[in-house]
């Protein structure tokens, strides 16, 4: 039997991936409008080419670390051992970009680190650890 703390991860990273997606798709598309509207204003230099770059890099970035967390949320889900490591992993990795957090608090910017330290304190705790195959 799957843990409730387990499927809360689970739909936690699944939101965190659709949003991210939508995110990095968005961005890529701003960046290759930025891109055509600096073609227009300054044709002949490099920055529009260098902007729609920028914005696709960025934008497949995100949306790939995006389908990453969604790939640890099926892997929470069904109880995987390769699953709560990614997790764990893309949560210290998500606590470690937060950490801009404490130099500019505002309370709503907390919320992504303590949940981050709690699901990494869960997945650590051995009765949990011992339920992954």
């Amino acid at each position: 039997m799957r843990p409730l703390g387990v499927t809360l991860i689970a739909v936690w990273f699944w939101l965190r991936s659709a949003l991210g997606i939508f995110l990095g798709l968005g961005i890529a598309v701003a960046g290759g409008l930025a891109g055509r509207a600096m073609h227009a204003l300054s044709a002949g230099t490099a920055l529009p080419t260098f902007l729609a770059g920028l914005g696709a890099f960025l934008g497949i970035a995100i949306a790939g670390l995006s389908v990453l967390t969604a790939i640890a949320g099926l892997g929470v889900f069904l109880m995987k051992g390769w699953g709560r490591i990614l997790a764990i992993a893309l949560a210290a990795l998500s606590l470690l970009f937060s950490l801009r957090s404490l130099f500019h608090p505002h309370p709503l910017s907390l919320i992504r680190p303590v949940i981050d330290i709690a699901i990494i304190g869960y997945l650590m705790l051995p009765e949990v650890q011992a339920k992954f195959s």
